[in-house]
């Protein structure tokens, strides 16, 4: 029974337009990273084809330097696509089905199903298809820059000796991995987001116990990470002489530091953290209340 809800919350959550029209979106998004690395590695092809034909050889081509793993959106952070992608992601996992939540909560839609499956048994199942339809709102777009961009970008494993070219120091988060097998810190990091995003959109449902707009819900997340982050910046950032550890989940989940490095410890304890205050909220808060 829980099985068959759990399909059935499922295909509500990932077989609707706006599902749809959210990954779209962040194709989309992503297509402004893919272009402007695939022009910048041709001009860096262009150059060494140049001096190939005006010297005759090439001693050191540093071709290591040039890598899918160090072109994809994850892994840079100044071009337009990516800039905009990890600001926007939190609006982005929430909407698909936050947004549908919020609209079943104001009609009456969850009274009726709890008749006949259990307030535990529909919550349960709810929070699934929330968890994995935040997280592929986030890793689909992903996934599908990283495709696009090894159409163009040779997979070569990255040399330490080229170092300042992927910005992917020994202290980094999963650099042993960057540098042995980087389609595993691709994927391992891919995990992270998809991890991370799905509590993103199970947070909407924890919001709309106290919030019944559905914008608002949808939005809040996305102002919670970006307050934090505004925090870190400005309060705990101060010192230009201390190097910090990444706290704001808006810089750590690209694969590639954006500010500071970010490790482990701060990645798990940010999970628990934001686990632990989905199942107090729900279990506070939706436990005692009466739903048929």
């Amino acid at each position: 029974m829980l099985w068959n809800n759990i399909k059935i919350e499922c295909k509500k959550a990932m077989g609707t337009r706006l599902f749809l029209f959210v990954v779209l979106t962040g194709c989309i998004i992503t297509m402004f990273s893919l272009v402007p690395c695939v022009q910048s590695y041709n001009r860096y092809i262009s150059s060494l084809k140049y001096i190939s034909e005006e010297f005759s050889y090439i001693r050191n081509p540093m071709m290591s330097s040039q890598t899918l793993f160090n072109y994809w959106i994850g892994s840079e952070a100044i071009t337009p696509g990516s800039t905009n992608y990890f600001f926007l992601f939190p609006i982005l996992v929430s909407l698909p089905y936050g947004w549908s939540y919020c609209m079943e909560r104001r009609s009456g839609y969850i009274q009726n199903v709890v008749v006949r499956t259990g307030k535990w048994r529909y919550y349960l199942s709810k929070y699934i298809a929330l968890f994995l339809s935040g997280g592929l709102a986030m890793v689909i777009p992903l996934l599908f820059n990283f495709l696009l961009t090894a159409m163009f970008v040779p997979a070569i494993t990255p040399d330490p000796y080229y170092i300042t070219s992927y910005g992917i120091i020994s202290s980094s988060f999963l650099s042993e991995f960057f540098y042995t097998r980087p389609f595993l810190y691709v994927f391992l990091y891919l995990m992270v987001d998809f991890i991370y995003c799905g509590l993103i959109a199970c947070l909407c449902a924890a919001c709309a116990a106290f919030v019944k707009n559905h914008v608002i819900v949808v939005l809040l997340p996305f102002i919670a990470l970006l307050g934090f982050n505004y925090i870190c910046n400005s309060f705990i950032y101060i010192s230009g002489d201390v190097v910090y550890t990444e706290l704001s989940p808006m810089n750590f989940l690209r694969a590639v530091p954006a500010g500071y490095d970010t490790n482990g410890f701060v990645v798990c304890t940010g999970a628990v953290i934001l686990l632990l205050f989905i199942l107090v909220i729900t279990v506070v808060r939706e436990a005692p209340n009466e739903v048929y």
